[in-house]
């Protein structure tokens, strides 16, 4: 569905990433993994555009789309969830999810009700500023605002860092359904292994800028959590 050929990317002369191959297949979930300063939000910010690619390429549906805009692609079908968030603090939870629509092709007027099925608490939220949210809520909204435009692709960078475990069971329960029951391609960036190992049927492991270690996730052993993914 998406992936990546020989991606190199540089901050100023360090080399960020190097020669990055990844496949993400349709359908399923890949769960990104490796310790902190491996590239790991880099190239997700190379696959939705938000940074020119030095060398290499990015492919969706076959196509490459390694020149193309993130607007481009939020459009014709890659959502974004980044790390952090970044909700509009002072909008209300229902003006954050009118935001998107204005890249939709069929330029639907309202937010789906669909949206708001996701987490039923953002309906009952709609009126209440985004940032008097959890931060758990937060991440909710922010992976809404991403589903506004019923993409393709999912992208998530880290959605269980920092949250609630009862909003974590219920991301978990998210990305499950929309893969399992939906088709939804999910590409995941996910530092906890337990969680990884619930949400991913494939994972890919970065150390030093590269994709060290891939596979399916039932052959994500011991050892190689012991030598890429132990603090």
């Amino acid at each position: 569905m998406i992936g990546v050929s020989g991606l190199s990317q540089y901050y100023g002369q360090s080399n960020i990433l190097r020669k990055v191959d990844l496949s993400v297949p349709k359908g399923l979930c890949t769960c990104l993994m490796g310790r902190n300063g491996v590239g790991k939000t880099t190239l997700l910010k190379c696959l939705m555009g938000l940074l020119p690619i030095k060398k290499g390429q990015v492919f969706f549906r076959g196509q490459d789309i390694t020149d193309r805009s993130a607007h481009w692609r939020a459009r014709h079908g890659l959502g974004y969830v980044p790390q952090g968030r970044q909700i509009f603090p002072l909008l209300t939870v229902e003006e954050n999810l009118l935001l998107p629509l204005s890249a939709r092709r069929d330029k639907l007027g309202s937010v789906p009700e669909s949206v708001y099925g996701l987490f039923p608490v953002l309906k009952e939220m709609r009126s209440r500023r985004g940032g008097d949210l959890s931060g758990g809520q937060q991440q909710q909204l922010a992976i809404a605002r991403a589903m506004v435009l019923e993409p393709e692709v999912l992208i998530l960078d880290e959605p269980t860092e920092g949250i609630q475990p009862n909003i974590v069971a219920e991301i978990i329960d998210f990305v499950r359904e929309m893969t399992e029951k939906k088709g939804l391609t999910v590409l995941q960036v996910e530092q906890k292994v337990p969680i990884a190992r619930k949400v991913g049927q494939n994972f890919a492991i970065m150390e030093r800028g590269r994709v060290v270690a891939k596979g399916a996730m039932a052959s994500l052993d011991a050892e190689t959590i012991k030598n890429y993914l132990t603090v």
